[in-house]
């Protein structure tokens, strides 16, 4: 039989087993259950997965709008017109668009001198009578320096070229071939020979009577002919077909 006191004693024990268990059930249940505070952090953890992917999606849609536009300016849809370029083009053209002219000239002079002072009076023996036969070679043409933007049209889609082009003229004055020239006189006992500084002094007269003289030959009208064929066969070869007219017409 146990005694009274033994049987305490296991009561006390049991009791003291008990409540150890029960302790150490109660702290493994705090460690498996132990939770941070969540303070909406789904809720933020939800939003910045939202603003993520609106960086996102925006990015990809700047790479498309840009890949899309260096597509277009690198291969674009409709030729770019470049009208300085045309016109520096042209520029270079000008020295073929010209016409050349192979021109004599001939003038007369006639005046009274006595003693190297000229007079009003025929006095017999004082008159003199000078031929001259200059030759000289003019050259003409269309100067394409002097056109601007303004005097181009382009049209890509029918690749047309329309241009406005100055009038022809002289492009520099009459060269004299001074080995060629020949002088003839009829002088009276008081008068002498021709000097050449006396020829030479009729060089102006007889440069302005070779460009007339040129004009009537029609070199003008073929420095123009020239222009509109060089002009047309030279953008004929890139494909264009082109429409040349002169400031006037």
């Amino acid at each position: 039989m146990v005694s009274k006191k033994e049987r305490e004693q296991i009561n006390r024990e049991l009791s003291a087993g008990q409540k150890e268990q029960a302790s150490t059930t109660m702290e493994l249940n705090n460690r498996r259950g132990f939770r941070f505070p969540r303070f909406g952090l789904y809720k933020v953890k939800n939003r910045i997965n939202r603003k993520i992917m609106l960086f996102l999606s925006i990015l990809v849609v700047g790479l498309i709008v840009g890949i899309v536009g260096l597509w277009k300016v690198a291969f674009p849809k409709e030729p770019v017109v470049r009208t300085g370029a045309y016109l520096e083009q042209m520029k270079d053209l000008s020295t073929l668009a010209t016409s050349q002219a192979f021109v004599k000239t001939i003038l007369e002079k006639e005046d009274n001198e006595i003693f190297g002072k000229g007079i009003e009076a025929n006095i017999p023996g004082t008159k003199r009578k000078i031929l001259l036969v200059v030759p000289g070679t003019l050259t003409a043409g269309v100067d394409l320096s002097e056109i601007t933007e303004e005097q181009i049209k382009i049209n890509e889609e029918e690749k047309t070229i329309h241009i406005l082009l100055p009038k022809a003229g002289f492009l520099q004055d009459p060269s004299i071939n001074f080995d060629e020239v020949e002088t003839y006189s009829v002088s009276g006992i008081f008068r002498g020979e021709v000097e050449w500084e006396e020829a030479y002094s009729l060089m102006d007269e007889a440069k302005e009577a070779m460009k007339e003289e040129a004009v009537e030959q029609g070199l003008l009208v073929k420095a123009e002919e020239n222009a509109q064929k060089t002009l047309k066969e030279f953008y004929g070869r890139l494909g264009y077909t082109v429409e040349v007219k002169f400031t006037g017409e």
